[in-house]
């Protein structure tokens, strides 16, 4: 699949990114969610206080998931490749706010 198949989504390129080229080929990702209709999400950008992602459940086959991470965060940005750590620094994950 080349990237100009997918921009009748109208998705942010993040959000292709992410979702699709970093987790298409996760079979539990796929298996969690692979039923929806990608042509219906539609994508926002919201606010959401840091509080309120300990409530956020995760598809069945990453139950836990959440918690795993938050318990050594540093653990999980040093286990990536040196490049990863520092995109999510400078630009955070997903849906990105454009200046």
């Amino acid at each position: 699949m080349k990237l100009s198949d997918l921009s009748p989504l109208m998705w942010p390129d993040d959000v292709l990114e992410q979702f699709l080229f970093d987790h298409g080929d996760n079979a539990a990702f796929v298996y969690d969610y692979g039923s929806i209709d990608l042509r219906e999400v539609k994508w926002r950008l919201e606010t959401i206080p840091a509080a309120d992602f300990s409530g956020m459940p995760t598809g069945a086959s990453d139950a836990g998931c959440i918690e795993n991470f938050a318990e050594n965060p540093v653990h999980w940005v040093r286990v990536r490749p040196p490049e990863v750590g520092r995109h999510w620094e400078e630009h955070g994950t997903w849906m990105r706010r454009r200046s």
